[in-house]
């Protein structure tokens, strides 16, 4: 798989939560303009979104890296960090599901909102080092929802 092998990984687990009735979770389109240019992707939310068993609205979105050492922060736009951060604040399940591909094959991690907006808006730093991801945070990609 290239490129997006996460969010296919999430796809396939988003595919068996739905018939085993644990979660409804769709992958967010990018929205398409069509202009006398061409066609343009607009802004969107997030890469997935949906509700889980019980009620819990749930929004994340995948992001990857080759990085051994730190996640680079220019792969978060602005609008998803805002976004993550409204669903947060409104007491439904946030995160950014990053994977970096050189150090773990099949896991991820679930990276809280609040530890991004800090490296965001805080630290004089491009990127988020890989002693801030703590081990509990390690998810299987193919089953990300383990812990909710």
């Amino acid at each position: 798989m290239r490129g997006n092998e996460l969010e296919k990984a999430a796809e396939a687990a988003n595919r068996r939560y739905k018939v085993e009735k644990k979660a409804l979770i769709l992958k967010v389109p990018t929205p398409i303009v069509y202009t006398n240019k061409g066609m343009i992707a607009k802004q969107s939310t997030v890469d997935f979104v949906g509700i889980i068993s019980g009620g819990t609205f749930i929004a994340f979105d995948a992001k990857e890296t080759l990085s051994k050492t730190s996640f680079p922060l220019k792969n978060i736009h602005q609008h998803q960090l805002t976004y993550l951060d409204y669903v947060d604040e409104l007491g439904g399940i946030a995160f950014f599901l990053i994977h970096f591909k050189k150090l773990y094959k099949n896991q991820a991690f679930e990276v809280p909102v609040p530890l991004v907006k800090r490296y965001w808006y805080e630290e004089e730093r491009a990127s988020i080092p890989i002693t801030e991801f703590k081990k509990e945070w390690l998810v299987t990609t193919t089953d990300y929802l383990t812990n909710k």
